[in-house]
């Protein structure tokens, strides 16, 4: 049987791009399609305890993406990979759930007080996820919250 296993964080940073002189000098025709977030998932027993590195780059498309459906009521959102001590996923997402994030993060990343937090949901059948494994994402909720 297949487990969801769960793994949440505080977004540290997140970087968008606006600058098309910034995307021709990297030869990437990028005009603000991506929005990336990245963070650290601290002490998590999936992850052998150790603490991790994740970056998550959302990719706005012009259409709806399929997402393949696993079964009958959970879908694929997209893959994510562990390789050299290191979290790294690119989800492709529409444009009103891209402005409603990047509308979010503009809001709420630099409050004082507020975090960010990220709830993801993993496949995985091992009580570890193994270097160079690449795991399918069924889970991503992101909320705000404050300090007590």
């Amino acid at each position: 049987m297949v487990n969801v296993q769960l793994l949440n964080f505080s977004i540290n940073n997140w970087g968008h791009l606006y600058s098309l002189e910034q995307a021709i000098s990297h030869n990437k025709q990028l005009t603000g399609r991506k929005l990336s977030v990245n963070s650290r998932i601290l002490n998590k027993p999936f992850l052998n305890n150790h603490d991790t590195s994740i970056t998550i780059n959302f990719l706005q498309v012009d259409v709806t993406p399929e997402y393949p459906l696993i079964n009958q009521n959970t879908y694929e959102l997209g893959q994510i990979t562990f390789a050299n001590d290191k979290l790294e996923s690119s989800i492709h997402v529409d444009r009103n759930v891209f402005e409603e994030l990047r509308k979010n993060l503009m809001e709420y990343a630099d409050i004082e007080g507020i975090h960010i937090m990220i709830t993801l949901g993993i496949l995985s059948n091992n009580d570890h996820w193994q270097a160079g494994e690449t795991l399918q994402i069924v889970k991503l909720d992101y909320a705000m919250k404050g300090d007590a």
